[in-house]
């Protein structure tokens, strides 16, 4: 008899979190669940803590690399690896509501979707506060009106790529991962955007319960988006397979602007994260990249003016006019809302005087 939901954890070196990560699956109120570990080769006591649990518990299924493979092709073997016809997946630095599974299984099984989403709140690990009001977690993209009902990614075209790109809020149907071969890239970090994507533009049918039902550890020390370093350079990778598999679908040339529009927006904002030894070769490969878009005349008056004002931006200034001068300026007026958001910005801090 097969487990009705297989969670899928892929760790490596989260000693400090995992019991508590682990307290929060083994003690799900929905029980027909399998555990399926895949750790990728940690060095601390990582492994140790959860052959504890698996001792005491035969929902467990743990598998120990050779080498450390990260964390996306540790997923993909717990796919396949998986027998339960639903899939979640969970960090080990996260933890989940003791409802979730049973209630996001219900969801799914409710409205036959292949994919279903929940949202969550973000705990910060320096302060121990709980942010409730995350507006990233709270799927405000997508209308009210869908949460009676089933949607695809045409009924959200407009804002399909500023859905939430992590994949531990999502409840998907296995079959469906197999059978449109949805797969994290491998040997590559930030790899959660191109498997969302991938299963957001392949979905027939996607549910929402709105339900804080994840918690998301932010600020964690040793977190890769803490780093900052010269991993963020897999985001360029990152964008390339994410329209790789739009050509590959037959979607690009309908979905290229909003495309374009996600890509440049994310570039500049890592861009702004990325520690100061990594800035100016980041500028320069958002250069070359932002010149060989291949955004034509035609193109521009689909094309949102925010994105076209960073790409003049990048492309016309060298790294040393546009840092500092233009960087801090652009930070303060948020240069990714538009130029016109300049005009906004010092109208508004003179309201009293102007009425615009």
């Amino acid at each position: 008899m097969y487990p009705k939901v297989s969670v899928i954890l892929a760790v490596y070196n989260v000693e400090k979190y995992i019991r508590q990560t682990l307290d929060s699956v083994v003690n799900q109120s929905f029980k027909d669940i399998e555990i399926i570990v895949v750790d990728n080769k940690s060095t601390d006591k990582t492994l140790e803590i959860i052959n504890e649990y698996a001792k005491n518990d035969d929902r467990f299924v743990v598998y120990k690399n050779t080498e450390n493979l990260k964390q996306g092709i540790a997923r993909n073997f717990g796919v396949q690896m998986a027998r339960g016809e639903y899939i979640f997946f969970i960090d080990g630095d996260d933890y989940m509501d003791l409802n979730c599974i049973e209630k996001m299984y219900n969801r799914i099984t409710q409205t036959n979707a292949d994919i279903t989403f929940c949202t969550w709140n973000q705990f910060d690990d320096l302060t121990g506060k709980i942010d409730k009001n995350h507006i990233y977690a709270k799927l405000k993209q997508i209308p009210e009106e869908f949460d009676n009902k089933t949607f695809n990614w045409r009924d959200i075209k407009y804002s399909v790529f500023w859905q939430t790109s992590v994949p531990w809020d999502k409840m998907y149907r296995r079959s469906f991962l197999i059978e449109k071969d949805v797969k994290f890239p491998g040997g590559i970090y930030f790899e959660d955007n191109v498997f969302v994507y991938d299963a957001l533009f392949k979905a027939e049918k996607m549910s929402v319960l709105r339900e804080d039902l994840m918690y998301y550890r932010c600020n964690r020390k040793n977190a890769v988006t803490n780093t900052r370093n010269e991993t963020f350079f897999d985001y360029f990778k990152i964008f390339n397979l994410i329209g790789d598999n739009l050509k590959k679908i037959g979607l690009f040339d309908e979905m290229k602007y909003f495309y374009w529009d996600y890509k440049v927006i994310t570039l500049y904002w890592w861009f702004m994260k990325v520690r100061l030894p990594y800035k100016r070769e980041f500028f320069n490969k958002m250069k070359k990249d932002f010149k060989f878009l291949g955004i034509f005349e035609e193109d521009k008056e689909f094309v949102r003016n925010r994105t076209l004002f960073l790409i003049d931006r990048f492309t016309k200034l060298p790294f040393f006019i546009y840092y500092p001068w233009f960087f801090f300026f652009d930070k303060i007026f948020r240069i990714e809302k538009g130029k016109k958001n300049y005009a906004v910005i010092f109208l508004s801090t003179f309201e009293k005087w102007y009425n615009y």
